[in-house]
């Protein structure tokens, strides 16, 4: 089995989409090629993005289709609004969905792929490789990122009931099935253990050591902080149910109000987290707007580059993704930098994070503040950390090994 293959990668989120599951996509891709594959990408057009970064792929990329892919929210919405029915089964689907079926029938009769492999976080992905494999009489691996969202939460009624619909169906009808932690095969395993039971396995997230090297290039970039001043850094988005960051600032405002952090030695610094105006009248409240500071998202590098050349790293995940891990973690460990991690004790972020050292972890407003005054003690030290096992490219081994079983 070791001839050239072929594999066709659905995924709506692919450079230059900013999204966060793009490293882990992306660096499939660029091993897979590596190694002698042939990989066909069937991914949205740019306009479906938000946030953008150019800096992933050069401009001689091959094999690239791009297929319409309109926000009902922003595209197609009037004053903002639009029917329920338009966001089925995510905002994106309604064209989405059509254009690429019909773009990816034309690829598997050009390229007569030998598998088919589909990435989370939108449902609409795996319907769509669901269809192709169908059409094309295809094997197929798809890849969980995240548990459904119907799975630890509720997107409402009637989300629920199609969401629901489409795991069932990628849960029964592909080959293959890959989770990014133990816990959320765990979660998995629980109710639909007759259906995955013995054709799933855990991939994990990871750091890609080729994104560090590329930094040595950005070493004269500006970076965001304050002369003079402790920063810590978040990279990443917020909400209240589930990264909340309250605890955090009533923390701070405990150890201001004592004397020990001020506007003149620290700050906390939130960098693609909106301008944080949710959580302006609880930092005006907690009198700590001296100590914090919004700013707007950059591209993937360079957030990694701010990562490097701050003096801490704040990381928050709450109860509600305790099975998750996010990939951001592996690339915080990997930077060296101390490291305060707001997470339930029960979480896989947590029993992660704290195996290593230079990581202060807590999650009631009390843990936090020592956690805080921990991590100013220690300064900025850089600590060495065994991180073999989250390799990005011994992870695009492990799927390269799988996909290669199922063929």
């Amino acid at each position: 089995m070791n001839e050239a293959k072929t594999i066709l990668m659905v995924a709506f989120e692919f450079p230059p989409s900013n999204g966060a599951s793009v490293p882990r996509i992306e660096s499939f891709y660029r091993y897979l090629k590596q190694w002698g594959w042939q990989v066909v990408v069937l991914t949205a057009k740019p306009h479906a993005y938000v946030n953008k970064d150019d800096n992933y792929l050069s401009n001689d990329e091959e094999n690239i289709f791009r297929t319409t892919a309109l926000d009902v929210q922003r595209h197609l919405s009037i004053k903002g609004k639009y029917l329920e029915s338009m966001a089925t089964p995510d905002r994106w689907g309604l064209t989405w969905i059509p254009s690429a079926i019909n773009c990816g029938k034309k690829l598997i009769q050009q390229f007569r792929p030998d598998v088919i492999w589909s990435s989370s976080p939108i449902p609409s992905t795996h319907h769509i490789a669901h269809r192709l494999s169908s059409i094309g009489r295809l094997p197929w691996v798809a890849d969980y990122r995240d548990p459904f969202h119907y799975m630890n939460g509720s997107a409402g009624k009637w989300l629920d009931y199609f969401h629901k619909k489409i795991d069932q169906t990628t849960l029964s009808k592909a080959n293959h099935l890959i989770f990014a932690t133990s816990n959320v095969r765990s979660l998995y395993m629980e109710r639909y253990a007759y259906l995955i039971a013995n054709k799933s396995s855990v991939i994990e997230n990871g750091f890609d050591e080729a994104n560090f090297t590329k930094l040595q290039d950005m070493q004269g970039n500006e970076v965001p902080f304050q002369a003079g001043k402790f920063s810590l850094y978040y990279s990443g988005v917020l909400y209240p149910n589930g990264r909340d960051p309250i605890p955090i600032f009533e923390a701070l405002s405990e150890l201001k109000n004592e004397g020990k952090v001020s506007a003149s030695n620290f700050e906390l610094v939130f960098q693609g987290a909106g301008d944080g105006k949710e959580y302006e009248e609880a930092i005006q409240a907690l009198e700590v707007v001296d100590l914090i500071r919004f700013i707007p998202p950059v591209s993937f590098m360079s957030a990694l580059h701010n990562m490097v050349h701050s003096d801490a790293l704040l990381l928050i995940q709450d109860t509600r993704f305790n099975k998750q891990i996010p990939g951001k973690v592996y690339e915080y460990l990997r930077t060296g930098k101390s490291l305060l991690i707001k997470a339930d004790p029960q979480g896989a972020t947590h029993q992660l994070a704290s195996s290593f050292e230079g990581v202060f972890a807590g999650f009631e407003n009390k843990e936090l503040k020592q956690c805080l005054l921990d991590l100013l003690s220690v300064k900025a030290s850089a600590y060495e950390r065994d991180l073999s096992d989250f390799n990005r490219e011994g992870k695009a081994k492990a799927l390269q090994a799988l996909l290669r079983n199922v063929l």
